[in-house]
């Protein structure tokens, strides 16, 4: 292990123990600013702390750019790396152990989380089938629109699930249905499915339980559902609202009907919000008293 997280100030201390790179280092850590890429690299610099050896002519800095899922260096322009620069970042990975990837994914998904969540929908280019989309009305799932997006974790009978919930995309669609898929997160056995369950989040109907793998009734899961994942029915009709958004940007930019560009603005159809509903801004206050 080289990484690790100081108590006090919460810092990355990179530790190498020998060679003539030995010392602390003071890490810091940075990803893509672009919500739907999946380059999972993380470009981290490293800054030797304490006095320099004059003796010893190495950098006090670095440079490193890895691919923390493939486990590589990942720079844009190799050739441009100093062969010093490069040694290093090759002797660093050799170093580094599956608990510094660990660290290093928790912070890239905490950041890119960030970037998600904040970013207007305008302003991420999303990639979907849209001849499937307003063809046969295939429906997406939110974290697979966006995949550092908020997360819905939940445990249902002792079992660590994961859901992703799916939505109609069509723009001219008033339907407040989703499609729940709840897959089993367990660090052993990741990506089971547990079952599905269709829901329409307006009236808090559920459907039947559908594809069950496990002996699990449907009162059990709506009930975890409920109570582990704070408004739930709010959540889902904003993820909804912002992944029709998003569609139709996405959709003007790239999807041509004939030869008329897409009119965004008129073509949206969003879910509607009940007078008695939780305020999507997030107040907590009811939308009667609040937005409305």
């Amino acid at each position: 292990m080289v990484l690790l997280v100081e108590n006090e100030t919460k810092k990355i201390i990179a530790t190498i123990q020998s060679g003539k790179n030995a010392g602390r280092y003071e890490c810091s850590l940075l990803s893509c600013d672009n919500p739907v890429c999946t380059c999972a690299t993380v470009f981290l610099t490293l800054q030797l702390l304490g006095p320099r050896d004059n003796n010893n002519k190495i950098n006090s800095s670095y440079k490193i750019d890895i691919d923390i899922v493939q486990k590589k260096l990942n720079y844009k322009n190799e050739e441009k790396i100093s062969n010093e620069d490069l040694e290093f970042a090759n002797f660093f990975l050799s170093l580094m152990d599956e608990s510094d990837f660990v660290l290093l994914w928790k912070f890239y998904f905490s950041r890119k989380n960030k970037k998600t969540e904040e970013a207007a929908v305008d302003s991420i280019d999303a990639h979907f089938d849209y001849d499937e989309v307003e063809q046969n009305g295939i429906m997406s799932a939110y974290n697979n629109v966006l995949p550092y997006g908020d997360l819905l974790l939940v445990d249902i009978d002792g079992n660590k699930c994961i859901i992703y919930d799916y939505y109609c995309l069509l723009p001219k669609c008033p339907c407040t249905d989703t499609v729940l898929n709840i897959y089993s997160n367990e660090y052993n056995n990741p990506g089971k499915e547990i079952c599905t369950v269709q829901l329409n989040y307006r009236k808090k109907k559920w459907g039947q339980l559908e594809n069950k793998r496990i002996s699990i009734d449907k009162k059990t899961v709506v009930s975890a559902i409920e109570k582990q994942i704070a408004n739930i029915y709010t959540q889902l009709l904003n993820r909804h609202i912002k992944l029709k958004s998003i569609y139709a940007h996405s959709k003007s930019r790239h999807f041509v009907d004939g030869t008329k560009q897409l009119d965004v603005t008129k073509q949206l159809h969003m879910p509607e919000i009940g007078r008695n509903d939780l305020c999507p801004c997030g107040s907590g206050k009811k939308y009667k008293k609040c937005c409305m």
